[in-house]
């Protein structure tokens, strides 16, 4: 007999049963309604188990069956046993029973089948309830893959957002508010935010523009980041608010530009307004927006905040000062209900006389107390000094008062100074020789620098005074040991810890454990390497000329891309990694060198008939097996390019982006191809030499036979770019070139006003519209050609050629520009 409590068993005991009733009902008369209604009952119950045990209620288990379908498989048993029994009875009587028929105790046999009616009804409700079960489980597995669909759909939607982030601002301003925060003692500039910060964030204030000045190492990037946070707590309690800001820093290029300021200060207030960054991805398809695009999204965003405040530190840093100012106070101009605070080391330039300035200085009155409560925190925290006796932490916290003078950084120094010494005796002689001035502190330190180290050091600064952008620990650590002429480098070329590097340039370099960036400490240290006061002096071997020292880097740098290991590119993504990995400069010297070749950084210095060799072999090594160094110095340019693309781009198009005329003037006098595509956008080096503004190769290219007309793969051609970005210059040259190109005179070509479809001649088109006013260069775009749609946001509808139609009419003649 099968497990009476399993649903196998009872599939069993229903199919022994119907056949013995078979059996039985074969032998009586006048039975087949009966056996029809058994036999029903019977097989109905074998399909409904059957099917309970195909949906794996049998997988739970004796243990796993609920206590009511225990019952029910119980008496589902009980009552075919009940029939069996039955059965079993009238067949010992079969001859008397052939003769009577079937059973005369119907009523009993009309209860086993009610019975049997009840528990099939049971079973289907198990089904049911069971199936029921299953479809919940599937509607919580559909929402958890709706959940997971929504999770990764975010993921990816996170993943754009912070591409156009990083394009749109490249700066880690984030890092440097912590980084400023890290260095502030609790309880100082109350002078500043109980006084002209106060006034100027209240409410009713008139004063919208709070300029504070201050000398170099002062502490005004300290006192900002105190501004900031001063300004999140003031508007905790007020509604839509919000703070946003930026810091200038001379040893990072990028983030003295207007467009990535502005980029900042957009992607800070994308927080709020998500917007932003859909509208910013429509341009991250084709270029940077100019400046006054963004000033007007920042302007369009703006009008829902009730208050916005903007902080912007040491704009004397950028290297686009004027123009900084100028948007900050368009941005102020344009909309009341912003406020902006600004610091510099100069006094603000002429300005809208509409505007009323509240103007702040840092005086050494209004930091002696700040450097007092610096000072006593540093006597107590620094392990070398906490151990002198007090009355020399009284001497030296009186001395470093008297000569402060109000800078922080002087100070600083001192105290690095003084924590170097090793006996309080020693303290002691350096008080007394305690240079007076900040440049003189500078020179203590760089003449205390142990013979041995001396060449790490002044490399080492050079990197940092010298570099276009910032370099980690790892990066210059390896071009530190790195030689003219090198064809490989090992581990036992490499220095055993890189953190050596912190302690032989102390107090001249910063490092970010965060970021692994190093760092000049203070813009003052750039001053002093670069001046010509260090020329005469002791330090005179640490002298920094920017000019030469731009031209050791690319050098360096084309002697690291050139080395054995780089002769083939990667053949995926996961080795290129991985080759960075192992050479951390890679990505640095591919990205840099060429910058550093260029005459506009530094301005002017002329590349040397040597040096245009060096650089032609390195592009000669793309005739190699696999397209050489050049095409694995590609392969990390363009990253996510195809790997075909990097092999087909001819030297130059790169040649002409960076704007190295020398070199480009020697590749043409080789035979180079003027009209040749490359690039991630198939342009042309006379398209990219216009997208980058180099005016100078612009015009070499145009002499040397390159086509105007010529468009990349996003439709837009030299004069188009040229238009986009404002270069005026640019626009100029090709005009002529333009013409002579279409086979028309420079008369028959013009831009047509969207404006007031009013046909200006082309070669008035750095002129506004003779008609209306408007500006070409006020906003940018350009219509494709063949497309009858003009884009959106450009301020002409058609360029072409003047037919004799009278001006201010639609012409059907157009030019493929």
């Amino acid at each position: 007999m099968a497990d009476p409590i399993s649903v196998l068993g009872l599939i069993l005991q229903v199919v022994h049963t119907a056949k013995r009733v078979y059996d039985f009902a074969k032998q009586v008369n006048n039975a087949d309604s009966e056996i029809r209604e058994l036999f029903g009952e019977l097989f109905a119950l074998k399909a409904i188990v059957e099917q309970i045990q195909t949906d794996h209620i049998e997988e739970k288990g004796a243990k796993g069956v609920p206590s009511p379908f225990r019952d029910a498989l119980f008496n589902a048993n009980t009552v075919l046993e009940e029939i069996l029994n039955d059965l079993q009875r009238r067949t010992m009587r079969q001859s008397r029973l052939a003769k009577l028929g079937w059973p005369g105790r119907k009523g009993g046999l009309e209860g086993h089948i009610a019975q049997l009616e009840r528990l099939k009804t049971y079973f289907i409700l198990v089904i049911l309830n069971d199936r029921s079960v299953v479809e919940k489980e599937t509607a919580h597995s559909i929402d958890a893959v709706v959940d997971w669909s929504r999770e990764m759909r975010q993921l990816r939607e996170e993943k754009t957002h912070q591409k156009i982030k990083t394009w749109i601002c490249p700066v880690d301003f984030d890092s440097m508010h912590r980084k400023a925060r890290s260095l502030c003692q609790p309880g100082t500039g109350a002078w500043f935010i109980h006084g002209p910060f106060k006034s100027w964030i209240a409410t009713k204030s008139k004063c919208r523009l709070l300029y504070l000045e201050g000398k170099s190492g002062s502490g005004k990037t300290v006192l900002c980041s105190t501004a900031i946070e001063a300004v999140k707590d003031a508007i905790a309690t007020r509604t839509s608010g919000q703070v946003i800001y930026y810091y200038c820093s001379f040893h990072l290029n990028s983030s003295q530009e207007l467009v990535y300021l502005l980029g900042a200060l957009l992607v800070q207030l994308s927080e709020t307004c998500p917007d932003i960054l859909a509208e910013l991805q429509t341009f991250k398809k084709r270029t940077l927006p100019l400046p006054d695009v963004l000033i007007q999204m920042l302007l369009k965003y703006t009008g829902a905040l009730s208050e916005l405040f903007i902080v912007v530190d040491a704009i004397n840093e950028s290297s686009e000062s004027a123009k900084v100012f100028d948007a900050l106070l368009t941005l102020l101009e344009s909309s009341d209900n912003i406020r902006i605070m600004v610091t510099s080391t100069t006094s603000p330039p002429v300005s809208n006389p509409a505007i009323s300035i509240l103007r702040s200085q840092m005086r050494p009155s209004t930091n002696r107390i700040d450097i007092e409560a610096f000072l006593d925190t540093q006597l107590q925290s620094v392990p070398a000094l906490q151990r002198l006796p007090e009355y020399i932490k009284s001497r030296i916290k009186k001395v470093l008062l008297e000569k402060a003078n109000g800078m922080f950084r002087y100070v600083q120094c001192q105290i690095d100074l003084l924590s170097a010494q090793k006996t309080g005796r020693d303290v002691i002689r350096a008080l007394d020789s305690m240079p007076e001035s900040l440049h003189g502190t500078y020179e203590t330190i760089l003449c205390r620098i142990p013979s041995y180290d001396r060449e790490i050091a002044r490399e080492t600064l050079l990197w940092l005074g010298s570099g276009y952008q910032e370099i980690t620990l790892s990066e210059l650590s390896e071009a530190l040991i790195l030689t003219k002429g090198d064809k490989t480098i090992d581990d036992d070329c490499r220095l055993f810890d890189p953190l050596v590097i912190l302690s032989i340039c102390q107090g001249l370099i910063v490092y970010d454990e965060f970021t692994t960036f190093v760092a000049l400490a203070h813009s003052s240290v750039k001053a002093f390497l670069t001046s010509d006061a260090i020329k005469d002096g002791p330090a005179a071997y640490y002298s920094l000329d920017e000019t030469e020292g731009s031209r050791r880097i690319w050098q360096k740098c084309l002697t690291y891309l050139m080395l054995d290991e780089f002769k083939q590119p990667c053949s995926n993504f996961r080795t290129l990694e991985r080759r960075q990995e192992t050479y951390p400069l890679l990505k640095y010297a591919s990205e840099n060198w060429a910058s550093h070749c260029s005459p506009s950084w530094p301005s002017g210095y002329p590349l040397l008939d040597v040096e245009i060799d060096e650089i032609l072999s390195f592009f000669d090594t793309r005739h190699l097996p696999g397209g050489g160094n050049y095409t694995s110095w590609i392969q990390v340019l363009l990253y996510e390019a195809p790997s075909e693309q990097a092999r087909l781009t001819e030297p130059l198009y790169y040649a002409a982006s960076y704007g190295i005329v020398p070199l480009v003037d020697r590749l043409i006098r080789s035979g180079a191809n003027v009209n040749a595509a490359g690039g991630r956008n198939n342009a042309t080096p006379l398209i990219v030499a216009c997208y980058r503004g180099q005016t100078a190769t612009v015009r070499v290219l145009l002499e040397a036979g390159a086509d105007p007309t010529i468009q990349d793969a996003m439709e837009m051609g030299s004069l188009e770019w040229a238009i986009k970005r404002q270069n005026r210059a640019i626009v100029e040259n090709l005009l002529p070139y333009m013409s002579k190109s279409l086979g028309m005179e420079s008369l028959g070509l013009y831009w047509q006003c969207r404006a007031c479809k009013y046909q200006n001649p082309m070669e008035s088109a750095v002129l506004p519209c003779a008609s209306c006013g408007i500006d070409l260069f006020d906003q940018h775009g350009m219509r494709s050609s063949g497309s009858s749609t003009p884009r959106k946001g450009r301020v002409w509808s058609r360029i072409g050629h003047i037919t004799g139609k009278s001006r201010g009419q639609q012409v059907s003649s157009e030019s493929p520009a």
